[in-house]
């Protein structure tokens, strides 16, 4: 992944960048922008994912958490 800076106003299916405006795109890409002088890159190293207490099924004490009844007809 790169981090793109715009030089010039680029635009594609669905997005339009300005010249200023940053955004991240594999490498292809970037290299494309760049070669079609719309840019600068350089290499991007996104951050470690968070892990969060959430993900898990069980809660602090070591018990199931209670069914989701949202929803559901009674």
């Amino acid at each position: 992944m790169k981090k793109v800076k715009f030089t010039a106003r680029c635009s594609g299916i669905g997005s339009v960048y300005n010249a200023g405006d940053t955004a991240v795109f594999p490498d292809s890409v970037a290299d494309a922008i760049v070669s079609a002088k719309k840019g600068t890159a350089e290499p991007f190293e996104p951050a470690p994912a968070a892990k969060a207490a959430a993900a898990t099924d069980k809660s602090d004490d070591g018990s199931k958490p209670p069914a989701d009844d949202a929803g559901k007809q009674k």
